[in-house]
Formats: C-alpha cells, sequence, structure tokens
C-alpha cells in the first residue's frame, strides 16, 4: 500500500472511531484520544500467548484502578457538580480503556465486553455505550494481513476474486471484519474475514481463566465450572468455523419465509473458505442507528415482535439457540423487514436437556411448584430440591419466574418496562453475588439468549404479544 492509501485509511478510520463516542455525554469530553486509540490499535498485530494476553489484561487492570483512585483523590473536596462530573470523566476513561484494550485482544476478552455492554443495568452508562461499539465498530485489522489471509485460503488476491473490493472494513466484531465487495455477476456482497490466529487466542484466554479459577478449584462447584467453560470453548471454537456457520446460516434462511418479515441472507460458497465467508448484502441499521430516527411506537411494536420471532422459531422447531443476539447482529431495514447476520454461535440442545426444558415449560404453564423446583435442581446438578440451601432455591425461582413471565402474560408484553428489565438485572446479580452459579452448561447459553435478546427488546422499548407467538410457533407444548 502506497503511503497515500496508508494516510487515507487512517483518515477514514478515525472518522468513523469518531461516530463512536457518546453522543451525549453529561460533560464537554475530547473525542480525539478515542480515534487515536482506533488508529494505533489497528496497526498491531493481536498477542496470541496466553502469557501475553494475560499480562496486556493485568495491566489493564492496574490501569483501571489507578483511574478510579485519581478520582476518588480529586473527587474528595469537590462539590456535587464537580463531583459528577469527573465521576463521569472516570467512567469514560475507564471505557476508553476497557475498549482499546479488548479491541486490541479481540477474541474470547472482546466477547465479555460485547456482553457487558449488552447490560446497561448492569455496567455505568458511559462504559455500556463505549463498549456497544465492540459489536460491530472494533479496531480492524490492516489490508496487508486480509490480503495475506486471502492468498493462504484461496490463491488470489480478493481484487482478483470479486469485480470490487472495499478496503477498509465496515464492520469490525470480536472475531472477524466485514468488507463489501461485489460479485462479476453483479451481486453486492458482505465478506466476513476471520482474524489470523483467532482460534489460539481463544484457547489462551480460557487457559488463563481456568488458571484464576484455580482457587475454587476444592469446592463443590469447581467440576460444572470446568464442564462450563469446555462448552464455552467449544462454542467459541464453534465460531471460527465458517463452514459450520455457512450451514447454520442456509438451515435458519430455510425457517423464514418472505412474508415474515425476516431476512437471512444468502451463502456464496463459492467466495467462501474456512476462514473467508461471503453472504448476500443486507442494507439496513444497527438499534442505535435506527433508534436515533425516533420511531413511533407502532413500529418499535413491530420490529419487537420481529426480533422475538426471529429467536423463538429456531428455538421451538430445530432446537437451536440464537446465543449471540446482541445488536451487531441484527439490522433494522427501511423496508421494515428484520435482517439477521451472524449464525456463528447457534448452540443445538440434546435431546435429554430439550425434555428438561418441556418438562419445566409445562410445570410452569401448569403451575405445578414441586415439579418446577425438581427442574431447578436437575438444571442446578442436584439430585433432589431438597439437597439445595432453601435460599438457593428461592433465589433460582425467582430467576425462573422472570424468565417465563413473558410465556404467561396474555396480550402485549412490554419489554421496554424497566421495573421488569430491573428486576432481572437484580435477580442475575443476586445469583451472581451468593455464587448460586451451579449448572449444566446450557445454563450459560440459555441466560446469554434470553438477557441478550431482552436487552435489545428494552432499548427498542417495544411491546408484542409473546403468548400470542408461543402458541403460534409451539402449538402442541407436549409433542417431544
Amino acid at each position: 500500500m502506497s503511503a497515500d492509501a496508508e494516510k487515507i485509511r487512517r483518515a477514514r478510520a478515525v472518522r468513523e472511531l469518531r461516530r463512536i463516542l457518546p453522543k451525549e455525554t453529561p460533560a464537554p469530553f475530547d473525542r480525539e484520544p478515542l480515534a487515536e486509540l482506533l488508529t494505533r490499535v489497528s496497526g498491531k498485530r493481536m498477542p496470541a500467548t496466553s502469557f501475553a494476553r494475560a499480562w496486556i489484561l493485568g495491566s489493564l487492570q492496574a490501569k483501571l484502578a489507578a483511574g478510579y483512585f485519581a478520582f476518588w483523590l480529586r473527587g474528595k473536596f469537590a462539590d456535587a457538580d464537580i463531583k459528577a462530573r469527573l465521576k463521569s470523566e472516570a467512567q469514560l476513561a475507564a471505557a476508553l480503556e476497557l475498549f482499546g484494550t479488548m479491541g486490541y485482544l479481540r477474541g474470547a476478552v472482546m466477547k465479555i465486553g460485547q456482553l457487558l455492554a449488552n447490560l446497561p443495568a448492569v455496567v455505568p452508562e458511559e462504559v455500556a455505550e463505549v463498549l456497544a461499539a465492540l459489536h460491530f465498530e472494533a479496531p480492524s485489522m490492516h489490508y496487508s494481513i486480509v490480503r495475506e489471509l486471502f492468498l493462504d485460503e484461496f490463491g488470489c488476491e480478493p481484487e482478483e476474486m470479486f469485480a470490487s473490493f472495499d478496503r477498509q472494513a465496515f464492520s469490525a466484531a470480536s472475531l472477524g471484519q466485514v468488507h463489501l465487495a461485489r460479485l462479476p455477476s453483479g451481486e453486492n456482497v458482505a465478506v466476513k474475514i476471520q482474524y489470523p490466529d483467532i482460534a489460539r487466542t481463544i484457547r489462551a484466554d480460557l487457559r488463563n481463566l481456568r488458571i484464576l479459577l484455580q482457587p475454587m478449584r476444592l469446592s463443590g462447584d469447581w467440576q460444572p465450572m470446568l464442564d462450563t467453560l469446555a462448552d464455552v470453548e467449544r462454542m467459541l471454537l464453534m465460531e471460527t468455523d465458517y463452514d459450520q456457520e455457512a450451514r447454520s446460516c442456509r438451515e435458519a434462511r430455510s425457517l423464514f419465509t418472505p412474508d415474515d418479515g425476516i431476512v437471512v441472507p444468502k451463502v456464496y460458497d463459492a467466495y467462501s473458505g474456512k476462514r473467508v465467508l461471503t453472504t448476500e448484502y443486507l442494507p439496513g441499521r444497527h438499534l442505535r442507528e435506527y433508534l436515533a430516527t425516533n420511531p413511533g411506537q407502532e413500529e418499535r411494536d413491530r420490529f419487537t415482535r420481529l426480533l422475538v420471532l426471529a429467536t423463538m422459531r429456531p428455538f421451538y422447531r430445530t432446537h437451536r439457540l440464537f446465543a449471540d443476539p446482541h445488536p451487531g447482529n441484527f439490522l433494522f431495514m427501511d423496508d421494515g423487514r428484520l435482517g439477521i447476520l451472524d449464525f456463528g454461535c447457534v448452540r443445538t440442545l440434546s435431546d435429554e436437556e430439550w425434555r428438561l426444558l418441556l418438562e419445566l415449560d409445562q410445570a410452569v404453564r401448569t403451575e405445578d411448584e414441586p415439579c418446577v423446583d425438581r427442574c431447578i435442581a436437575r438444571a442446578c446438578l442436584f439430585d433432589d430440591p431438597a439437597e439445595m440451601e432453601p435460599d438457593r432455591l428461592a433465589t433460582l425461582r425467582r430467576s425462573m419466574e422472570w424468565n417465563f413471565e413473558p410465556w404467561r402474560t396474555e396480550g402485549p408484553f412490554d419489554f421496554g418496562d424497566e421495573g421488569f428489565y430491573r428486576r432481572g438485572i437484580d435477580v442475575l446479580a443476586a445469583v451472581a453475588r451468593k455464587r448460586y452459579t451451579r449448572a449444566a452448561p446450557l445454563h450459560l447459553w440459555l441466560s446469554r439468549f434470553i438477557f441478550g435478546s431482552r436487552a435489545m427488546a428494552y432499548r427498542l422499548k417495544g411491546r408484542c404479544d409473546f403468548r400470542q407467538l408461543y402458541r403460534q410457533e409451539f402449538p402442541d407444548p407436549a409433542s417431544p
């Protein structure tokens, strides 16, 4: 690449990053550092060894602690207004540190950042808003790395495969980035390209996490935790298998008709490989851009219904969880349709898991509380509810009741109700604080599925007749 082309690329990156900063910060804040941060991160090669990644994360922890300590010192003798401004600046500075480090490390670490961004009531608003950029606006890799990957995968450069290929990625996330291209036949396509060594970084991050959790090895929760981490590693590695994602995408596409208003892009096999996935390009807005258009309630309700349908139908018809429902994976299209973009993280339920969920579903609907307790005990790897501490059982029962509340409500359910969303966050926090996290691996993906989709619907402030959709998609709950 020439020096001029490199300057243009960097300038475009800076412009893009300026859009990432919160649009309404409580106090004036210099936006240039984030732009500089992205430019610096984009040019770096991602570290892949366990030691390097653990060292960088350790440094991040020290930087965050130092930042908050500085805020505490500066705010100690300040009045309330100045203290509020200093706190906001400290939150934003912490968010920038997190964004820069997670964007640099990518992989499993960035997945955690995306998860935090999708829980706006759990982390400070400034942090959630900046981290939300990790869903689709993370630092992209340099074009020279893209070119190298194409030569290795296809034996030719991108410009030789496509009629046109935009060297600047228009979207970048935890495991790969997406470029706009045009096929020789004229169709516009999205070309997803995997970061080099991403599978190695996932294994390194999970290895570091197991080391951090070693002090818990003598507890009764150690083996279930190891099983869950093994499942997490398997699922994240599955996301690096683009052949598998192409199969999941084709299956999901077959589940919807044009009348449903849901679009799953077509896969172009001839232009795809193990680390490159080429699909139909879908025009549309992500959630934040869509909300900026100030849509009316009727439109919000329509998209909320489509969002629920898009996740409910694969679950009930194929026993598959769309386990990564975050804003970067959905497009709000101008013609009123909802586009779904990413099928890398799809968890298939085993027959035993499906039977347990069916039993729980029926117990909740018939208000059979002893059966609900037995299902909770089995999901948490106890043989009988009597083996569980009373407070553990009560807390998990509250969690289950919150999960099933839309199923038990006739008529429109208001997913934008702050009280409902807050109760879910509170019970999630209680489960984590009391360490009632012992559970079968499926529980993690169910929680991610439920909280991810409800966080989106909460931001959308939409309503839909959830129970009617449930009856439509699963008319005979007794069937296997």
